[in-house]
């Protein structure tokens, strides 16, 4: 059978008429096989299964990897506006300097939705790949869904 993470899908007759597919192309922002799907799997199906994680690309990190290196240099020029603003009055230890960079420490979130289960599944190998939108043939023609 196929892996508990891979959207059976990629897999089934129904991929290219199926409401249901329809949606979890729009979750993952990709082109669709079908514009209008006419087909809609049996009531109560299909289970989607939606994983939820930190983006890959560590950006919190890099952000907080970022700030420590500028560190120095951005508590100096904290410190000199702060004199600046308050008569040449240097800031004590209880004072709360901001400095002029922001940084992005929210980081972000990837969802991915695989159908993992359904009714009206009928098993058509690789019936996605055959009929895979000329978008994303053309941007990676090296291409494997999951």
């Amino acid at each position: 059978m196929f892996s508990p993470l891979q959207c059976i899908c990629i897999h089934c007759k129904h991929v290219t008429n199926c409401s249901a597919y329809h949606f979890v192309e729009q979750q993952h922002g990709q082109p669709h096989i079908n514009k209008k799907p006419d087909w809609e799997p049996r009531d109560g199906s299909p289970t989607i299964n939606v994983h939820i994680r930190p983006d890959e690309d560590k950006t919190t990190k890099n952000e907080l990897d970022k700030m420590w290196a500028e560190h120095e240099e951005e508590t100096r020029r904290a410190e000199e506006s702060y004199a600046e603003s308050n008569s040449g009055q240097n800031a004590d230890e209880d004072t709360a300097l901001f400095g002029d960079t922001q940084y992005d420490l929210s980081g972000t979130t990837t969802y991915e939705y695989d159908v993992i289960e359904c009714e009206d599944f009928v098993e058509e190998k690789d019936m996605w790949v055959k009929n895979m939108p000329e978008e994303i043939r053309l941007a990676n023609p090296d291409f494997v869904p999951t």
